[in-house]
């Protein structure tokens, strides 16, 4: 199954607005821990996230609230959807036209956080 690596959700203009903003996080902040499968699926079923990126835009993802494992995402003015499913230490999103991957992720006290394919660090931030 494909997956999605959300650093390549805005492609060409992260990388240009990478030049100009400071460097973005490479690490998970000291003591972050890699939830479980379950629990990663209880953090994020039915919750909206925003990603900030170095360029000042930022990413939207919706995960659907059901077993379906549907997710929908927007960024630099564009939209996809495909699903979602949790794993030991990682989450992983198949769209339907965006490249896919599995991301590293870690919870620093209520704090949930992906490492994209790129290696960038981000916080998901409940919308």
């Amino acid at each position: 199954m494909k997956t999605i690596a959300l650093s390549s959700l805005i492609g060409a203009a992260l990388l240009a607005g990478c030049a100009s903003a400071p460097p973005p996080q490479a690490d998970f902040p000291p003591g972050a821990r890699a939830p479980a499968a379950a629990e990663a699926t209880s953090l994020l079923r039915g919750k909206s996230f925003t990603l900030a990126n170095p360029n000042g835009s930022s990413t939207r993802v919706d995960h659907a609230g059901d077993a379906s494992g549907g997710v929908a995402i927007y960024f630099a003015g564009r939209s996809d959807s495909g699903t979602w499913r949790a794993e030991d230490g990682r989450v992983c999103y198949e769209f339907k036209t965006v490249p896919s991957a599995c991301n590293d992720m870690r919870l620093a006290g209520k704090d949930i956080y992906i490492k994209r394919s790129n290696g960038q660090v981000v916080q998901l931030v409940p919308r």
